[in-house]
């Protein structure tokens, strides 16, 4: 009778173990990042919170790939980044191109790398594996840590959580911009569906709650977006436009109209720009790509 019941109690926990995974893999996963801006004036100043996301599955080049998008609550979103795919211990991605589709595939994750490995080894700041430990989850499951160092940047650090990904975000990594100008993010936490899988203990946040979201910027939006020729800005509030400006990304100023809500693009070279809406006292910054 008690062999019975412990082989029951077994069956009981794969049966459990097994509909978990597969809970799991039907549910969305989600990232949310803390970044920071350090661009010059007109450019969003200080530290925002970002999203990432799974979207839907599709096939490309006859291989089954997961969309991922990213938004910016108040500001832009969801919007595609790429897709990605995971084989095995390798994580691979296409960026998204608009016009021409998806780029190339890389390498964005490989966790078999040991300890002394080089990853990006043939990129400007190639990443060496400086140890690799295991975690905690907070659904208490063991995960693989990765600590690297830059081999260019020595006092540059980044460290990956296996099924999590890089602790600057997930899309992030080896990204690093030096100098006063650009951007540094790191990965606040990543779940599955309601269920949180990893909090970054340097943070102790999710931040998911607490993401206000900005009624104002909410009210006006661009269409079409991506755009090739004329762009309309979209006033759902009660607010005059003063001006509108468009704003390359590396924070110069390449457009400007007095109050109106029709600007063109034509002119514009390929690629994602952003649009600082003055309305009234209050300053509104859409994210525009312009595909040719």
């Amino acid at each position: 009778m008690l062999k019975n019941l412990q082989n029951f109690r077994k069956i009981a926990v794969m049966m459990i173990a097994m509909l978990a995974i597969s809970l799991g893999v039907n549910s969305q996963n989600y990232w949310y990042v803390r970044g920071e801006y350090t661009f010059s004036p007109p450019l969003p100043q200080g530290t925002f919170t970002m999203g990432f996301e799974d979207g839907s599955n599709i096939t490309v080049d006859d291989v089954e790939y997961t969309e991922i998008r990213s938004w910016w609550e108040g500001v832009y979103g969801p919007t595609t980044e790429g897709i990605y795919r995971v084989d095995g211990n390798q994580v691979y991605f296409r960026e998204y191109l608009y016009s021409d589709g998806y780029g190339e595939e890389v390498l964005l994750y490989d966790y078999d790398l040991e300890e002394g490995d080089f990853f990006h080894d043939d990129d400007e700041h190639p990443m060496q594996v400086t140890s690799v430990t295991t975690i905690i989850d907070n659904n208490g499951v063991e995960r693989k840590k990765w600590e690297f160092s830059f081999m260019q940047l020595p006092e540059e650090t980044e460290y990956w959580i296996e099924g999590v990904g890089s602790s600057r975000g997930f899309l992030n990594v080896g990204v690093y911009e030096p100098g006063d100008e650009g951007e540094v993010f790191d990965l606040l936490c990543m779940h599955n569906g309601d269920n949180v899988i990893y909090i970054d203990p340097d943070f102790n946040t999710c931040d998911i709650d607490e993401i206000e979201e900005n009624s104002v910027a909410n009210s006006f939006d661009i269409f079409p977006n991506p755009a090739n020729e004329t762009v309309k800005i979209l006033n759902d509030s009660n607010l005059s436009i003063t001006n509108i400006e468009v704003i390359d990304m590396l924070g110069r100023s390449v457009m400007c109209v007095e109050k109106d809500c029709e600007i063109n693009v034509s002119e514009l070279p390929q690629g994602e720009y952003f649009v600082k809406i003055n309305a009234s006292e209050n300053v509104i910054i859409k994210k525009l790509f312009v595909n040719r």
